[in-house]
This record gives C-alpha cells, structure tokens and sequence, in this order.
C-alpha cells in the first residue's frame, strides 16, 4: 500500500505547487479574460444604457409631438366653431335680407292693389256720374218736354255732375 500512499496522501508541496499554479492561471486569465470580458460587459452595458436613454428621448419627443398634435387639433375645431358660427350668421343676414325684400315686394304690392282699388272706385262712381246725368237729362226733358240743345244738355249735365260731387 505504500505504493499507493503517494497517490492518495496529502503532500504539503504538492497542495502548496497546485495553490500556486491556481494563483498563477487565475493572474494569467484575469489578464488575458476576464479583462477583455469585463470590457465586452461594460461596453454592451453602455449599449443598454444608451438605447434606454434614447428609448426615453424619443418616449419624450412623442409626448411633445402628441401635445403639439393636439393642440394644432384644438386650434383646428375652434377655427372650424368660428367657420360655423360665421356662416350661421351669414345665413341670419341674408334670411333678414330675403324677409325684408319679401315685406317691402309685398308692402308694394299691396299698394298697388289699393291704388287700383281706388281707380276702380273712381271709374264706377265716373260711370255712375255718366249714367244718372243721363237719366237726369231724360227727366228733365221730360219735364220740359221740349228738345234741349246739345250745349245746353251739356250745361245740364255739368251742372248736375257738379252737385253730385259736392257734398251739401
């Protein structure tokens, strides 16, 4: 067994020689690994953290284009309230222009039938004036029972259509 003593026993060299070569590989891959690995780590998170910080650049650039769209949006429907209420105040003025021109079309209207109402009242009483002078002319000759000359039917009547449009 004691051929086999040296293969499982405990050696203080030979644990003090792996000690060393453990200290001696981690110093050899802390410089030849782990630094360039650590460089790659912080590179890619500076990466990160650059795409963050635009991630929120652009959240806020969003934010600011939203509140720009809806104020232009805002801007839009009160120009368009204007638009209307401008309109419906047109469509007011010319609705008072239209009523307008209708009364006076039928202010002048109206005048025009009473103004031939009158004509028309003038022209009966003128006919009727015509008709009772010649009634009176016949009566009077009647009475007189004589033939009266045209000039002298003509005083007649003159005289006659003179008491008829006097009032006594």
């Amino acid at each position: 067994m004691p051929e086999y003593e040296s293969f499982v026993g405990l050696d203080v060299w030979t644990m003090i020689f792996a000690w060393g070569n453990l200290i001696i590989l981690f110093l050899f891959l802390k410089k030849i690994l782990f630094k360039p690995l650590l460089n790659i780590i912080e590179t890619r998170q500076k990466q990160i953290k650059d795409m963050y910080d635009e991630a929120q650049n652009e959240k806020d650039s969003a934010a600011a284009m939203r509140a720009e769209y809806e104020a232009k949006l805002a801007d839009a429907a009160a120009q368009g309230e204007e638009i209307i209420k401008n309109a419906v105040s047109r469509a007011h003025r010319q609705e008072e222009t239209i009523v307008r021109e209708a009364n006076e079309t039928a202010q002048k209207t109206l005048k025009r039938a009473e103004e031939q109402v009158e004509m028309e009242r003038k022209k009966a009483l003128n006919q009727l004036k015509d008709e009772v002078s010649g009634m009176a002319v016949d009566i009077a000759s009647a009475v007189i029972e004589k033939n009266l000359t045209e000039e002298d039917n003509t005083e007649i009547v003159d005289r006659f259509i003179g008491q008829l449009g006097t009032p006594e």
